[in-house]
């Protein structure tokens, strides 16, 4: 028998931890994301599925950065070689 295990990334701008198995996101229990790595480990042994020991993060390691400040007249000015709106 052939062991299935899936990889728990940590999904940093959702804050909370979701499985992967072959590339596709798995869904335990009617959920895709979990609160912590516990309890998507323990869902995953339930569905019979082995938890990878690594944890991929998908954070910034940058950290989060604001977004850059656009004044509204600014950004409603016509812009040299843009293509026009359509109706």
């Amino acid at each position: 028998m052939v062991s299935r295990m899936a990889r728990i990334v940590h999904m940093g701008k959702l804050g909370g931890y979701a499985a992967l198995l072959d590339g596709t996101l798995l869904e335990l229990d009617s959920r895709f994301l979990w609160p912590s790595v516990s309890a998507l480990t323990e869902a995953l042994r339930r569905a019979g599925v082995t938890p990878s020991d690594m944890i991929l993060d998908t954070r910034s390691p940058a950290g989060v950065r604001p977004a850059a400040a656009v004044s509204a007249p600014a950004a409603a000015s016509h812009q040299p070689g843009g293509l026009p709106l359509a109706a």
